[in-house]
């Protein structure tokens, strides 16, 4: 299914989520997941806030630590081509994203498949129509001028 958002794309993010196999590392000896590359293409919009889960229209906060303020990047938008997340993907998956042609850099999801506003005949035809809605805050975000 085609998202009514597509034409607003302007993200790209990629992910690394397990798989159900495992390999030796040849050198150690020891037993690694074998991971999987997942592509997504997504429509975001970018908030930068001292709280990590602040962005308008948003009641998410994130623990802030005291003495420390850190400004960081949040993402908040729709999955456009799949527009399904797959089910490995979930708070504190890692992703390398890239934002309106800015530099890729390390991403954790906050959060992703939101419960409220996606059950019942609106909800759903809604979250079918627009795709998956996922919050992503960058793990090296230096400011918005830099």
């Amino acid at each position: 299914m085609t998202s009514a958002l597509l034409s607003l794309e302007n993200s790209v993010a990629v992910f690394e989520v397990p798989t159900n196999e495992v390999a030796e590392d040849p050198e150690t000896g020891n037993i690694e997941p074998v991971n999987e590359t997942i592509s997504y293409r997504l429509y975001l919009r970018r908030g930068a806030s001292t709280s990590p889960g602040a962005m308008s229209g948003s009641n998410s906060y994130a623990r802030e630590l005291p003495g420390i303020d850190q400004e960081v990047a949040a993402y908040e938008g729709y999955c456009i081509a799949p527009t399904q997340l797959d089910n490995r993907i979930r708070a504190g998956t890692k992703a390398v994203l890239t934002f309106a042609g800015e530099p890729s850099h390390e991403c954790t999801v906050q959060d992703c498949r939101f419960v409220y506003g996606s059950t019942g005949l609106l909800g759903e035809t809604l979250m079918n129509v627009l795709g998956h809605k996922v919050r992503l805050i960058a793990s090296d975000y230096l400011g918005v001028d830099q």
